[in-house]
C-alpha cells in the first residue's frame, strides 16, 4: 500500500557508505526514520537539498509494518521556507531547533496538535523579518515545545521573590528540601519565558546574557525531565555566538 507522508526534516546521520538516516516528524505517523542515499550523485544531492533541517516536504512510502526505516520516493517541497536556508542566523537557529526536536520527539504515534505546532512554527520562523523577534524565537519555541510535550513548568505559580523548583517545575516561596532550584532573580527569568508568545517576541528586549541564562536554564530543565537533546551541543555553541 502506498501512503503520502508530510514530513518535517530533523537530523541526518551517516549510516554507512551508501546510506544516511534522516529523522523526521510526520503528520501521518509521528516520528519516522527515512533511509536516504549518501552518495554524490544528482538524486542524492537533490534529496539533501529537500531535507535540510526544518525543511517541510512530502513523499510517497510503501507501507511496511514492523520496519524501523522507510524509503520515500517522489520527494517534493510542501512549503517554501527559503529564508531558513539562506539567512545565516535563521539557518543556525533551524539547525539548533532541529537538533533539539530530534532529541525530544521520540513518540512514534501521530499527534495532530503537535504536528500543527511544529509545522506552524517553522512557517512562522521563515516569515519573521524583525531582528529582535528572530533573536527571541528559539526561546519561545523551546517553551512552547515543553508545553506540547507535557513537561512545561507551572508558570502561573510565580510570585515576586519566589524560587523555582527545577525538579517539580513549580515556583515556591522557599527553597525545596531536595533537588535543584533557582534563586528569585533566575526564577523571574523563567516567569518571563512563560510569557513569550509569537505576538510579543518582537517587543521583548533581552540582553545577550539574559538569552543565555534563559536558554541554559530551559535546556537544563529539559534534561532533568527526560527530554535530552545531546545532539544539539555543536549547534548550541554556534547559536550562542549569534545571541
Amino acid at each position: 500500500m502506498y501512503e503520502s507522508l508530510h514530513c518535517l526534516a530533523l537530523r541526518t546521520v551517516r549510516h554507512d557508505d551508501r546510506t544516511s538516516i534522516l529523522s523526521a516528524w510526520t503528520a501521518e505517523c509521528g516520528r519516522v526514520g527515512i533511509s536516504m542515499p549518501a552518495g554524490t550523485g544528482r538524486e542524492a544531492q537533490r534529496r539533501r537539498a529537500l531535507t535540510m533541517p526544518l525543511a517541510i516536504f512530502e513523499g510517497v512510502v510503501v507501507s511496511r509494518p514492523g520496519r524501523d526505516l522507510v524509503r520515500l520516493r517522489d520527494l517534493r517541497p510542501v512549503a517554501v521556507t527559503s529564508s531558513l536556508h539562506s539567512h545565516p542566523v535563521k539557518t543556525a537557529m533551524a539547525l539548533f531547533l532541529a537538533d533539539v526536536a530530534d532529541g525530544v520527539l521520540r513518540a512514534s504515534e501521530p499527534d495532530a496538535r503537535l504536528s500543527d505546532f511544529l509545522f506552524g512554527a517553522v512557517r512562522a520562523l521563515d516569515a519573521l523579518t524583525d531582528t529582535n523577534a528572530v533573536a527571541n524565537f528559539h526561546l519561545w519555541f523551546l517553551r512552547a515545545l515543553a508545553t506540547m510535550t507535557g513537561i512545561a513548568p507551572d508558570f502561573g505559580s510565580w510570585r515576586p521573590g519566589a524560587v523555582f523548583d527545577m525538579t517539580e517545575g513549580v515556583f515556591r516561596v522557599s527553597p525545596p528540601v531536595r533537588g535543584r532550584y533557582l534563586m528569585p532573580d533566575e526564577a523571574r527569568a523563567v516567569c518571563l519565558l512563560g510569557r513569550l508568545t509569537l505576538n510579543n517576541i518582537a517587543r521583548v528586549r533581552l540582553s545577550r546574557s539574559d538569552r543565555r541564562l534563559m536558554l541554559d536554564g530551559i535546556l537544563d530543565y529539559y534534561a532533568m525531565h527526560g527530554a535530552v537533546a545531546a545532539s544539539a551541543t555543536r549547534s548550541l555553541d554556534i547559536l550562542k555566538t549569534l545571541f
